[in-house]
Order: C-alpha cells, then structure tokens, then sequence
C-alpha cells in the first residue's frame, strides 16, 4: 500500500474479527493481532522446526530479516539492534553492564514505570547518586528531565509515559546527555510501532512487540548505539557475547517471536507506517476532543502519542462498568487510559465517549 493513501478502514477492521464483539480501547496494554497470524507462524515454525538443524539458514534468514526492518522503522544500522525476552531483561542488562563511576548521576522521573524505577535503584546501589525529578505539568516533562542532567551518567526515562501519553522530546534529550557526558536509555514500549521512532537519538532503545507491533509476547528489542557498546562490560556472558564483545546479548533469540514478529512488521508495513501514525493521531484527537467536551479533567498533553488518559474519582469502578458495558479500557492509579490504535473505527471512539456519558449520568 503507498503510504500516501488513506487507509481502508472497514478492509483493516476485516482482519480483526474481535473487534466485532469489544469496543477494544487497550493496545496500551496488549495488541490485537490480525486474523491467520497463527497459522501463518505456525506453518512456518513447522517446516523449519521440522528440519531440525538443517533449517539453520533459515532462522538467520528471518533474523536478518527483521534486524532490516526495525534498523528501516527506527533509523539505525541493522548491525545495532539485538534480542532479550523482554523490555525489564533489556533494561536490567543495561543496569549491571553499563560502568558506574564515583559522582555519577542515574536520573529519573519519579512517576517512572516501576522497571525503569527499579533500575534507576540498581544503579544507584553501584554507586551512582540517584536524581528523581518531579513533573509538575505534562508539557513540562521533557524540561523537567533535561533540567536535571547534571553531568556523567545515566539518564532513564519512557519515550511515552504509560500513564499519560506523554511523549518526551529525545532529540533534546540527546543533546543534553551529550553536552554532560551521560548516556541516554529509552524505555520504548509505548512508542514503537504506534508514534514514529528515532533511536539513532539514543545510546538504548528497548520495547518488547506485545503492544504496538501486534507481535505477541517473549520477544523485546534491543538497539544500543556503537558509543554504548564501547563504554559496557557485560556482565551476563554465553556463546553469543563471549570475550571480548560487548554486545548485550549472550544467547539464543526467540525464533518463534522472532518469526511472529517478522508477520507482524510485514503486515504493518503493507498498510504504511505513514498511514499508522496519521491514523492514531487522528483518532486520539477526536478521542480528546470528545472526552474535553464531556468536561472531563484530560491528563494527557495535545499531541500525545495514541495514550489518551483522564483523571476520576473511581478510574477502577469506571474502568469494570464500561468493561460490563463491551468497552475495553484500563485504569492506570487515579487515571482511566484509553488507547486505540490504528484498526479502531471513529465509530469505536464515540461508541465509548456514549458509554462514558451514560456512566457519568447513573
């Protein structure tokens, strides 16, 4: 599909039959894949699997194959990208691979995501001083964190926050890491494949496919820049990273995830990743222009990635009604967040702003 075009949305919808059934509102938290992605994996983890070693070739074959495809989504060299089993193991890798110097800083937003948190912890307790920055005002989130780069070390931080939708801005960020001297790792689980991606910004990008990518789960993304490989030891070592690599990696990828995956990124890429990201824009600002006339106190800044959250009194009992009511959502503490993603309907976002309005008035 040239990505100049609008998408077909009822041929999209097509490939997601459960979207018949739910108002489904929450790629935030896992992603519908299309129709026949099973059997298509399976027929083919059944003629590799089946040749046992033979098959070799062709498992480095699809490896190479999405190693391409995310270097062309993510505007790094293919060379850069590796594999972990999730988003926490890449981070955590990260945490006791990356030298810790006496008058370090790891910088961190205090309503980090609990991994992130927990490996800003890590760091310190190698010795790193620990920064946690307070956000004020979403708008302020970038400003904030860059504020707060003192010198050497370690800034971690989500390229879009899981609760709010907040997309920070990397490019300052980077600048900024550079002029001190810290290096740059990006929680990107909430970026990648739903607002457009520039890791060669960053020294480590990592997000797993269960969301955005429509990939399942048990697979995650590793890209780490030429400057980050250089300045690590790993600490985990096997026959993929022996002495003296410093890659990251140091054993076996998931080739089933790698081969749900390299499906997931062939069907995204027929539909355009252009048309993606103009279509969840477009969705999220009539999912915030319905939730603004409702009155209802948005968390979310303009502009966010396809995360739209609003503060309640009782976002739990909010989130089970409208569940009651066929529409799916989650509750992130005193927020509701909803999250569509390209395949939803118009129809979907004011079928769920109807619901809201009934539940308000009850």
């Amino acid at each position: 599909m040239d990505e100049t075009t609008v998408l077909d949305i009822d041929a999209v919808r097509s490939d997601f039959p459960y979207l018949r059934q739910r108002v489904y509102l929450n790629t935030a938290a896992t992603g519908i894949m299309p129709l026949g992605a099973g059997e298509a994996v399976g027929r083919r983890l059944d003629s590799m699997f089946s040749r046992g070693y033979d098959a070799a070739e062709e498992w480095q074959s699809i490896t190479a194959s999405v190693k391409a495809r995310l270097a062309g989504l993510t505007g790094v060299e293919a060379q850069d990208i590796s594999f972990a089993s999730s988003t926490s193991e890449v981070l955590n890798l990260v945490a006791w691979s990356v030298p810790v110097r006496p008058g370090d800083q790891v910088v961190v937003c205090e309503d980090e995501f609990p991994t992130v948190r927990a490996v800003a912890n890590s760091l310190s307790g190698r010795g790193a001083t620990l920064v946690t920055v307070a956000v004020d005002a979403e708008a302020n989130r970038t400003a904030a964190l860059a504020a707060s780069i003192k010198r050497g070390g370690v800034v971690l931080v989500s390229h879009v926050h899981w609760e709010t939708g907040t997309q920070v801005d990397l490019q300052t960020l980077s600048e900024t890491c550079r002029a001190k001297g810290a290096l740059l790792v990006v929680d990107g689980i909430h970026a990648l494949g739903a607002v457009p991606v520039s890791a060669q910004l960053t020294d480590v990008y990592a997000a797993s496919t269960f969301k955005w990518l429509l990939s399942g789960f048990g697979l995650a993304i590793s890209i780490t820049s030429p400057r980050f490989r250089q300045s690590l030891e790993p600490v985990f070592r096997g026959y993929s990273n022996p002495q003296p690599s410093r890659e990251l990696q140091y054993s076996h990828s998931n080739y089933p995830g790698l081969t749900t995956l390299d499906f997931g990124l062939t069907y995204l890429e027929r539909l355009g990743w252009d048309n993606i990201f103009r279509r969840n824009r477009s969705l999220c600002t009539r999912l915030s222009d319905g939730l603004s006339a409702l009155g209802l106190p948005l968390v979310s800044p303009p502009g966010a990635a396809p995360i739209v959250s609003f503060h309640s009194e009782d976002a739990k009992r909010l989130v089970e009604a409208m569940d009651a009511e066929g529409v799916s959502v989650a509750a992130r503490g005193a927020n509701v967040r909803v999250s569509p993603h390209f395949y939803n309907a118009e129809a979907d976002i004011d079928a769920f702003i109807d619901s809201l309005k009934n539940l308000e008035r009850d």
